[in-house]
């Protein structure tokens, strides 16, 4: 209905009646009929706006201003049939309202003075008052006809209860406009209202609207909380965020586009995406309206990295810091960086990556198995103790040949002394083992350094938003962002 207001004063009169027809196939109510009434009346379409005014009062026989409208109708009426006459060049009559004639070209059936000469002449058993009257009446309702305002059109009130059934009374003042059981939608002036509902079950709850000309209310009632509900709409520039109300550590309420009716009142509103800055607010939800929230979200200053790995548990480090373990996602501030994966038995990762301000930059990794060192530990330590071998055998020859030499300086060693021949085994030994140990600390620097399998394998992809994912709720449409690899 704001809608085909917004066209009325715009002066789109056909664009405004075609509005409210709409919605009036939406949610038939007399103020819609009414409404698109007005529209045609400004289009001086005469003919179409009596046909929606006789429609009204078929809607709502017992409207207040019902005794009005029917005379609008007949006098529109009579000024439609005027213009088909001076569509057909004049050659017509046209019946008055108050039953006198008019031929096609003469006297505007809507001057009062013509009214009155025709109520004069025309009505047999009338007399001169009579007569007046209702040429003032119809004086009256020509300067209504095509001067009425957007302030004058008729606005819906609609109002359901839970549980139905409630008894609905509404009041301008001390007079009781109208009452009813739950669901009831009766078309109402604009004006303070004061809305009282009552259920044998439950205690009375009331509250005051503001009806505002050609606007729609629905006013929701849950008896079982005493408290009168309202439609709050959040919406953001970038869809999927998430939206949370009043409690924020009791967790999302949905994502944007969101909408649902809350209680009338003051509310705190977080709406939160990853990316972006944090927003909260404030919002007052009126009675029987929609209060509609736009968000605009800000691009955080840091960014994301995201990181996986064939190998869950393996260690992250960014700037050579560890952060956490496979899978890992966190904030980074924004520009260069290195990130490292290692784990024990798979070759350590590395690659630079650049991370964008309220972006992802998501990270794969595929570690490879590292060579085995066994062999290479094995032949290092059997190098070594062929060096220790060869060292004590060195050793135990050089004590005999001192022996041997100090007994022969004495004279007192004999040719055959074992232990000549002792003592050159353990040298013979001692080199044996020194050429071992060589050839094995070679072999070990060997299986060290070699490697024939193939390095761990990452890819840096484009930092970029969460993917887009439209949905469909009860109360609109949408997207929700995410992003998964």
């Amino acid at each position: 209905m704001e809608r085909g207001q917004e066209l009325y004063v715009q002066e789109r009169y056909l664009e405004a009646a075609e509005e409210f027809k709409a919605a009036y196939e939406a949610q038939p109510s007399g103020a819609f009929l009414y409404n698109a009434a007005v529209a045609y009346e400004r289009n001086a379409d005469y003919g179409r706006a009596a046909d929606y005014f006789a429609r009204y009062l078929e809607a709502d026989p017992n409207a207040v201003d019902a005794d009005e409208v029917r005379r609008r109708v007949d006098l529109l009426r009579t000024r439609a049939a005027g213009q088909g006459a001076a569509r057909d060049g004049g050659a017509g009559v046209v019946v008055g309202v108050a039953g006198g004639t008019q031929a096609g070209g003469g006297t505007d059936p809507g001057d009062p003075a013509a009214a009155g000469e025709g109520a004069g002449e025309g009505a047999a058993g009338q007399d001169g008052q009579d007569a007046a009257a209702i040429a003032a009446s119809e004086a009256a309702l020509t300067v209504a006809i095509g001067e009425t305002t957007a302030e004058q059109m008729k606005s819906l009130v609609s109002i359901r209860t839970n549980p139905a059934g409630a008894q609905v009374t509404i009041r301008r003042g001390e007079v009781n406009v109208t009452s009813g059981p739950a669901p009831l939608a009766p078309t109402v002036d604009h004006g303070q209202y004061r809305v009282v509902v009552e259920h044998p079950d439950y205690r009375t709850v009331e509250a005051s609207v503001n009806v505002r000309p050609g606007h729609m209310y629905v006013v929701i009632v849950e008896m079982s909380q005493g408290q009168f509900m309202g439609n709050l709409r959040v919406t953001s520039d970038v869809p999927g965020a998430r939206v949370f109300l009043d409690d924020h550590d009791a967790g999302e309420v949905g994502r944007t586009p969101w909408s649902n009716v809350v209680p009338v009142g003051t509310h705190r509103v977080w709406v939160e995406r990853p990316g972006y800055d944090s927003h909260e607010l404030e919002v007052d939800v009126a009675l029987g309206e929609t209060t509609e929230t736009a968000v605009e979200l800000n691009r955080s200053t840091d960014g994301r990295v995201r990181v996986s790995a064939n190998i869950r548990g393996a260690r992250i480090f960014i700037d050579g810091n560890h952060v956490g373990d496979v899978p890992w996602e966190g904030a980074v501030a924004a520009g260069p960086h290195r990130v490292e994966v290692a784990a024990d038995g798979m070759k350590r990762y590395g690659a630079r990556i650049d991370v964008e301000r309220g972006q992802m930059t998501p990270v794969r990794v595929r570690l490879r198995p590292s060579p085995d060192r066994g062999g290479a530990w094995a032949t290092l330590v059997a190098g070594a103790l062929f060096v220790g071998g060869g060292v004590t055998a060195a050793v135990i020859g050089a004590d005999i040949r001192s022996e041997l030499e100090a007994e022969r300086d004495a004279g007192a060693l004999a040719n055959d002394d074992q232990r000549i021949t002792t003592g050159q085994i353990l040298f013979i030994a001692a080199d044996i083992a020194f050429g071992v140990a060589v050839v094995l600390g070679g072999l070990s620097l060997y299986y060290f350094l070699s490697d024939s399998l193939p390095d761990s394998t990452g890819t840096v992809l484009e930092p970029r938003d969460w993917a887009v994912a439209p949905f469909i709720t009860p109360t609109g449409a949408g997207a929700a962002g995410s992003w998964s690899f």
